[in-house]
């Protein structure tokens, strides 16, 4: 398993979601073939499931400028939204706003206030509740009827070896504080890669979950199997970003990079594996009266994250 990424080396380093990050490869390594004016470019696609400790996740440093690729993708609520990392390079301008001209502006919680993180793609978790296992008792319609069940050790979450999902975690803590960290703890008795979850689900299979939280992208692989009911949950989906950095001092060579993350070819990709851009995502909510639950600005600025995922895994491990 690696574990940390020399970024030294590289002038863009991408942590792609797995069901991006192999047509995104192809498409842009297309893309950069093409390209006339990117000479000694170095760059990282990469699966972010692939590393266990991500950048600075484990350290008490703070990367200077540059320390860092020039243009940056990140899954999740990581290290780059670390309080310390954040005061530093927003007091140090370390990145610049990125504009979007090819699709209107909208205003949405997703929009970083300060003007650094530019949030291109959202992954959104569900509930996938095999029918097979959950006997008489009722389908959880929301979080909260998710955490008050009778589900003891039923429950499936993205992580293992005492690293589970910061969006899963942050997002209850955020709607029910400790006390619903707790109750999630009571419930789940199964961790590991969604692809795995979905892999017995609907099968009446002996020691497999009865409510797995997963990306949609895997939950709607299990679309049409009767004895699969998929659940958006009343409180909204939980939301996992997936974000752009870009350095104040990017050359003009490397913003044909950034135009690729900020273009259609990308945002189609995205759309197709069902981790839209905020866009996309907010017209499909309108149309299907779904609700999200993302932690939001004030929420990552008002709360220390790398200390506080810190504390709600060794709760949850305990």
């Amino acid at each position: 398993m690696k574990t940390i990424i020399d970024k030294s080396e590289y002038d863009f380093i991408g942590l792609l979601p797995c069901p991006i990050k192999v047509p995104v490869e192809i498409s842009f390594n297309n893309m950069i073939n093409n390209l006339k004016n990117v000479e000694n470019f170095k760059y990282l696609l990469e699966g972010n499931a692939n590393y266990e400790v991500m950048w600075m996740d484990e350290s008490s440093h703070v990367p200077l400028k540059d320390e860092l690729p020039k243009i940056i993708i990140s899954s999740g609520i990581n290290s780059f939204y670390r309080n310390d990392f954040r005061t530093t390079a927003l007091k140090e301008k370390y990145f610049k706003k990125v504009h979007n001209t090819n699709y209107e502006y909208i205003d949405s919680d997703f929009n970083d206030p300060e003007g650094n993180y530019y949030i291109i793609s959202l992954n959104y978790l569900v509930m996938a509740v095999d029918l097979t296992k959950l006997k008489n008792r009722n389908i959880p319609k929301s979080w909260k009827e998710l955490l008050n069940s009778s589900l003891k050790k039923e429950v499936a979450i993205r992580g293992k070896k005492g690293k589970y999902c910061e969006t899963t975690l942050l997002g209850i803590y955020k709607e029910f504080g400790m006390e619903g960290i707790r109750k999630l703890k009571e419930i789940v008795g199964y961790g590991g890669h969604p692809a795995e979850m979905v892999k017995n689900m609907g099968k009446a299979v002996d020691n497999s979950p009865t409510v797995s939280i997963l990306p949609y992208f895997y939950a709607n692989l299990l679309k049409n199997n009767k004895n699969i009911k998929l659940v958006w949950p009343e409180e909204g989906a939980i939301i996992s970003p997936i974000t752009l950095l870009v350095q104040k001092d990017t050359s003009d060579e490397l913003e044909s990079i950034v135009n690729y993350f900020n273009d259609e070819e990308f945002r189609s990709i995205c759309k197709d594996a069902m981790l839209p851009h905020p866009v996309d995502y907010l017209k499909y909510l309108r149309d299907n009266n779904y609700r999200l639950n993302w932690v939001g600005w004030d929420f990552i600025k008002n709360n220390d994250i790398n200390k506080l995922m810190l504390k709600l895994n060794d709760f949850f491990k305990e």
